[in-house]
């Protein structure tokens, strides 16, 4: 019983390790040159090179109950890199933005 779970959890290990390298070539890159920005109730993201995609995201607070705080995690679309294009975020109506940034994937 002990050699057959032995031969299955290696096994697994194999083909994870085997998916792990097939899955990331070496031509593939994240976003980089990537600059956040917006204003009081939106965010921005433009990541100038690189591959895969990115958006912009944002944390919100509504600060119209004094003593209370309301907080919501807001992400705008995908955006291709070098795409030329700026990834855009708003907070909801009453929300204002508390921090921002960025998200990448390959």
């Amino acid at each position: 019983m002990t050699s057959k779970i032995v031969g299955v959890v290696a096994s697994a290990a194999i083909a994870s390790a085997m998916m792990l390298s097939v899955g990331a070539s070496s031509a593939s890159a994240a976003p980089t040159g990537c600059k956040t920005g917006g204003g009081g109730t939106y965010a921005t993201a433009y990541c100038s090179g690189g591959t895969g995609s990115y958006q912009a995201y944002a944390r919100c607070f509504n600060p119209s109950i004094p003593g209370a705080t309301f907080w919501k995690f807001v992400e705008g679309p995908w955006v291709a890199a070098r795409s030329g294009k700026t990834a855009s975020v708003s907070c909801p109506f009453l929300y204002v933005v508390d921090s921002r940034g960025v998200g990448i994937r390959n």
